[in-house]
């Protein structure tokens, strides 16, 4: 699934852009949805409503059903705007996400430009707008001016930008590139969204993926089968949150000189007595103690002085403050942990601070791995003139691992058709996926994209990206199938951008691409256009306090140094060409994979 943007300053046509743009891509057949983002209180309902007086009544969630349609209404009720890309994940599988608003946000958008602004364009003030739609003659910007009336130029532009074409119209200059269009090379989109559809039909139509009962000692990183529920209120009851006096606002504002006298009872933590407050009196109360009936304000006892057995507090204390209600933090039946979540150390404490001593996790994805190719030696072996040592096994079993994969590691295969197919015809049986690295191009050694399609079906195979052009993708059987470059960075680059997200979603987690963020380049760029890029980068701190990313290294497939001396990877789409040094990019750090620090 694509994201595309749309923005602009107010009353210059966004909205009519938008309702154009979704016509016009749902007329080429592909399939749209859409976002509206909105400064503004909307309310999509009416009072008097039943729905409505649903949510008034404290609903969290309202759904209004009809046989013509369905609405889910969320209220935030004080937490935070949700961002776009959690929102983007309640979309069912669609070809492209087209926003309207979200100006600051990181995916690719474009200004639209009726009337010029005094407060100059967006594009100047805002991430990744790549290009403007005006009615105006040669805008004094650099970037590429659309005809906003010509509505099939704006949509193939928005298609090639977010890779779901490519310009088939530029002819090729060297009948040699491996990267031309007679290569009929794949786009990493389209492998993306078959895998994501490939996945997902697969879940939908078995029973439950596998899942186990844990401790909770045991469950750090996996993710969790059936949503968790809490059964107490949390707080249990209304407790004090700092040692001090507990007393009644109203009563001690009615004194003159803002004392009140002890109680001889004390508040603590762990104490069964549940206390009442007597009338114009304070008690002396410790945090994690039950708040004592008819109090509502604590002063913490630094904040007072003691005289005669009785408190005298500040004048400027604040009512009803220092204390945490029953079931400030959740109520009783909530959920506290979902379905597909990975689970992390705050979880864990949420889950026991409910009573949870087991989780019911889905089991780890069972991967068989393979190395192929004649000239790969195990370690420990003499090596041959023309020998290497088997990396990418170690490398990738390392990765996997860290992905939370239970790995079985199946050998190096000879470069032999029969010997590729016996070995994957065997692995399906037992495993959900299956990963090999090499033997997936098209020389007259390289098999395995030829046995996946005997036996087999054949999903994706060769694309327009780089490393990492011969990935094939596919099924053997009921196990999904992923054949990796031979060179260790590709193979290393491929598993990170296509084996996570479909790792992801066979453990329970959604499918979901990798999460970047955006950051500044220290250098220019100049790619070809037509294929998708990953960059090895890493980041530089400079003297006035900015991050900006440099090339880690030498940027051959096989030189794993540029993988080594790398914070994570700056990712250039198909319609990329060159970028100047200070340009905003997507970086996908290492650190989100669960390799290397934050």
């Amino acid at each position: 699934m694509q994201i595309f943007g749309v923005v602009g300053w107010k009353n210059n046509g966004k909205t009519t852009l938008v309702e154009r743009l979704i016509g016009q891509l749902t007329h080429m057949g592909y399939k749209v949805s859409s976002v509206k983002h909105a400064h503004h209180n909307v309310d999509i309902d009416q009072p008097g409503r039943d729905s409505y007086r649903h949510r008034a009544a404290g609903a969290r969630e309202t759904l209004v059903a009809t046989d013509q349609r369905w609405a889910l209404m969320h209220e935030l009720r004080g937490a935070p705007e949700p961002s776009l890309e959690q929102l983007s994940s309640l979309f069912s599988p669609c070809d492209i996400v087209i926003v309207e608003g979200y100006k600051g946000s990181t995916h690719a958008k474009l200004e639209v430009v009726r009337n010029i602004n005094s407060r100059g364009f967006l594009a100047h003030q805002m991430p990744n707008i790549v290009a403007v739609a005006t009615d105006k003659d040669a805008l004094d910007i650099k970037l590429p001016q659309l005809d906003i009336n010509n509505i099939e130029q704006v949509a193939n532009f928005v298609l090639q930008h977010t890779g779901l074409i490519t310009d088939s119209s530029t002819p090729a200059t060297n009948t040699n590139d491996c990267y031309s269009p007679d290569q009929q090379l794949l786009l990493a989109a389209t492998v993306w969204q078959r895998m994501q559809a490939q996945v997902e039909s697969a879940i939908a139509s078995q029973q439950p993926l596998a899942n186990q009962w844990l401790p909770l000692s045991q469950c750090m990183n996996r993710r969790l089968a059936v949503s968790l529920t809490t059964p107490y209120d949390s707080p249990r009851f209304d407790n004090v949150a700092v040692d001090g006096y507990a007393f009644n606002y109203d009563h001690l504002r009615q004194t003159q000189d803002f004392t009140l006298p002890l109680m001889a009872a004390e508040a603590n933590a762990g104490g069964s007595a549940k206390l009442t407050l007597q009338v114009e009196h304070c008690i002396r109360v410790l945090t994690g103690a039950r708040m004592p009936a008819g109090a509502d304000t604590v002063v913490m006892q630094e904040d007072v002085s003691m005289a005669n057995n009785c408190v005298r507090f500040p004048k400027d204390c604040k009512a009803r403050g220092n204390w945490r209600p029953q079931g400030e933090d959740v109520k009783a039946g909530e959920i506290i942990i979902h379905q597909g979540q990975q689970i992390r150390p705050q979880d864990i404490g949420l889950a026991a601070a409910a009573g949870h001593g087991q989780l019911n996790v889905y089991e780890k994805v069972n991967v068989a791995l393979f190395s192929t190719g004649n000239e790969v030696y195990e370690l420990g072996e003499e090596l041959p003139e023309d020998g290497i040592y088997d990396v990418n096994r170690h490398l990738l079993t390392a990765l996997l691992t860290s992905l939370h994969c239970d790995v079985t590691d199946l050998g190096i295969l000879a470069d032999d058709y029969q010997t590729i197919r016996t070995a994957l015809d065997a692995a399906s049986h037992d495993h959900q996926l299956i990963i090999t690295s090499g033997g997936a191009s098209t020389g007259s050694h390289d098999h395995v994209a030829a046995v996946l399609e005997d036996i087999g079906e054949v999903h994706g195979w060769r694309l327009a990206i780089k490393p990492g052009r011969p990935l094939a993708f596919g099924k053997v059987g009921q196990a999904f199938f992923l054949g990796l470059p031979g060179n260790p960075v590709a193979a290393n680059v491929c598993t990170l951008m296509f084996g996570q997200p479909l790792i992801r979603a066979l453990s329970g987690g959604g499918w979901q691409r990798p999460k970047s963020y955006p950051q500044k380049l220290g250098f220019k760029v100049k790619k070809k256009a037509g294929r998708r890029e990953w960059l090895r980068v890493y980041q530089e701190r400079q003297d006035n306090g900015d991050m900006l990313l440099q090339r880690s290294a030498s940027h051959g497939s096989g030189i794993l140094t540029s993988m080594t001396r790398a914070d994570g990877l700056v990712e250039l789409d198909e319609a990329t060409s060159d970028l100047p040094e200070g340009s905003l990019v997507n970086f996908i750090a290492f650190a989100s994979f669960g390799m290397g620090d934050a």
